[in-house]
Formats: C-alpha cells, structure tokens, sequence
C-alpha cells in the first residue's frame, strides 16, 4: 500500500487539492457541536502527516487518528516519511499549525471581505482604467500587450499539446500578425522557445496568477480581487468576463512567499486552487463561448498597439 492508500483506509475519500493537502470528514464527527462544512478538517503530509479540524470538540479523537494514521504509514510504506530527528518534528508540526491557523483565519474573515471590499460586476467595468473598445473580438489583442514582443505564448484548446501542436507556440509578436482570437484558452505564463508541451516543464516564466471562483457569483468575486489589491498589495492587471459564470482576475505573479499564503487562504475565499498550476489553461477574451464572446471588463494600463 503507498501513502495515499493508507489515508483513504484511515479517514476515508479524501479531496486533494494538492499532492499533500487536502480535505476529509473529521473522524471526531460525532463530537462536534455545531455544524459541519466541508472544509472543516484538512490533512497535511508535507514534513508529518496531520490532520486539522475547526472545532475544538473533536480534538482527542483527532489526536488518536494522527498517530494512528502515522503509526500506519511509518509501519507499511517508511520510505514516503521524511526521517524527522525529534526537534525537526517538532518544527514541522508548528508549521503545520501555523498554516491551519492561516486557513482558519481566512475562512472566517469570508464573509467580512466579500462586505467591506464590495465590488459588483457593474463597479467592475464602470471603474476600468482603460475603456475597452466596444468590440470584444479585440480584447484578445489587448490581453496580450501585458506581455512582451518575444515572450512565447501557448494559445489553443485543452487538449492542444504535444509535437502535432508546435502552431500552438508563438511569439506575441507572431500571435498579433492575426486578427481573430485563434482559440479558447490561453496560459498566464510563458514558455521556452521551440515548446511543444504545454506542461509545467515547459514554463520559461510564471508571468501572471490568475484567480477565479466556481462559487461565488460574478457579483461577489470583486471583493476577493479588491482585498488582494488592498491587503496583499497584489498588481491587478486585467479581468476577463469567460461567457459563463466566473470572472478571471489576472494578477502579476508575487513572491514565492505570497504564493504560500494564497494557496491556503484563497480556497477559504471559494476559489479555485488549480490554477496555481503555471500551466493551466484560461478563458481567452474575444473567442466564443457557447455562442457568447469571452471579454475582458477592467484592464489596468493603457496600451499601444503595435
């Protein structure tokens, strides 16, 4: 049995939103006395696995299911543990601890931020800096002046990738010889000259972060844009309408260190934590969508076209 098997036949079905994170029904369930969410009890691997749960209730049978869990997986698959002398374990579960209490604090600021930083699709459009042209068809061409003439960039559709897809790579300055947005998708970061792969190994630079919500409606994701402008100091860029029911922020790519803090707090705020992955695929403005015109609604800086 590897690791992952071992921690389904403990705490069952577990949903990673990462290789070592994820969320699972606290084991102290039956403890609990108030509600449950689907959050509530999260697992770390990374350094010792750890199980967290919001409420306090469940804190002895938690304590039995951690060494349980670990017991398991030091006796059947050792080699998936880091060796921890006792005081690099100690540190790694304060680690541990310090990012439950992030995620914590961040799911129970929720609904003050989506209140104090308000910011309604139409609030969204009517505060652009730059005014979009009335015709979406060319936000595409307006999307791709935030990168640079020699940056490549991947444009196509998902599953656009491999040797037979080389077309798919260009310059930006190739990309604009076009008119039409030539496809759905695009990636936030760019890739190394002559890719054919639009995998995270191809990546030359992680050049935007773009955050989205499944969850919350186009009305209410303003606010987790404003409060990462406001409070985490993060460069807005653009805003793109998909034609279905999220918003895409683009934001310039931060530190490392800001990154960390995001992929804890930012699946708190209802958003989706895939596209952290540098490669992934997002909605391009000015292509069709089931009939409708991907758009962009806010772009930061003015841009000459070339």
């Amino acid at each position: 049995m590897n690791a992952h098997e071992i921690i389904t036949s403990v705490v069952g079905e577990v949903k990673w939103i990462s290789a070592t994170e994820g969320f699972c029904e606290c084991p102290g369930k039956d403890f609990h006395s108030h509600g449950d969410g689907r959050k509530d009890c999260k697992l770390y691997l990374n350094g010792v696995p750890t199980l967290f749960c919001f409420h306090a209730s469940c804190a002895d049978a938690l304590g039995e299911t951690n060494k349980w869990l670990r017991t398991e997986i030091a006796q059947h698959c050792p080699d998936s543990l880091p060796q921890l002398t006792p005081a690099q374990l100690k540190v790694a579960k304060a680690e541990a601890a310090r990012k439950e209490n992030l995620r914590k604090r961040a799911a129970n600021a929720s609904a003050t931020i989506l209140k104090k930083y308000a910011w309604p699709y139409e609030r969204i459009i009517s505060t652009s800096p730059v005014t979009l042209t009335d015709n979406p068809r060319e936000h595409w061409r307006l999307l791709l002046e935030c990168f640079g003439d020699e940056d490549v960039l991947w444009i196509g559709n998902k599953y656009d990738s491999g040797p037979a897809h080389s077309l798919n790579f260009k310059t930006v300055t190739d990309w604009l010889e076009i008119w039409l947005a030539p496809a759905q998708f695009i990636c936030p970061s760019t890739f190394k000259p002559g890719s054919t792969s639009r995998s995270n190994d191809s990546v030359a630079k992680k050049k935007f972060l773009v955050v989205e919500s499944d969850e919350l409606s186009r009305d209410q994701v303003g606010a987790v844009f404003k409060w990462m402008e406001a409070e985490i100091q993060m460069k807005l860029s653009a805003i793109v309408d998909t034609a279905g029911k999220s918003l895409h922020a683009w934001f310039e790519y931060p530190s490392d260190s800001i990154i960390e803090q995001l992929k804890l707090v930012l699946p708190e705020l209802r958003c989706d934590p895939k596209l952290f992955t540098p490669s992934q695929p997002v909605r391009l403005p000015g292509a069709e969508r089931d009939g409708k015109l991907q758009k962009l609604i806010y772009l930061k800086e003015e841009v000459v076209w070339r």
